[in-house]
């Protein structure tokens, strides 16, 4: 993986998982870190973490002991029952994000729970985000372009990592 990436990411490094959501169109996010609230009363959650980790677009799955708790592709009959399956993994703190194929990313835990993204589509648009609120940094990664940095405050003017 890009080094400056991991120099980038190194602080949210064993923050602990504060949020957790899966969304529409089965998109899954995590805050880490301190609970940010928005005071926004139309967003479903309260917060954000000072570290958001979002995916669009792309499969996941959230495994343990090579077991697969819950997944994108799950037969689901609603969003509410994916985040509910979602929401009963206890993540603990996030350890390291891993690219172990040029397309895919992996998210690992202290409590032995990995989550992998899995490129699935072949346009240009990002597939996986992280945000640092606090330092207004975005970083996305787009199967076709790999990993670009901007500043989440302002219009996308992305620059490669």
């Amino acid at each position: 993986m890009n080094i400056k990436l991991q120099q980038l990411i190194q602080p949210m490094l064993g923050k602990p998982c504060c949020r957790k959501r899966v969304s529409r169109p089965r998109s899954l996010s995590f805050g880490f870190g301190e609970k940010l609230y928005h005071g926004n009363s139309k967003l479903v959650d309260d917060f954000y973490g000072e570290w958001e980790v979002r995916t669009y677009r792309c499969a996941w799955r959230v495994l343990q002991n090579k077991r697969i708790l819950c997944a994108s592709n799950d037969a689901a009959d609603s969003l509410d029952e994916l985040d509910r399956a979602l929401k009963a993994v206890e993540f603990g703190r996030i350890t390291s994000l891993e690219q172990p194929a040029d397309l895919d990313l992996r998210l690992e835990f202290d409590r032995g729970i990995t989550v992998d993204f899995l490129a699935t589509i072949s346009d240009q648009d990002e597939c996986f985000h992280i945000v640092f609120r606090p330092g207004n940094l975005a970083i996305k990664f787009t199967a076709g372009t790999g990993w670009e940095i901007a500043e989440s405050n302002k219009p996308w003017k992305g620059r490669a990592l």
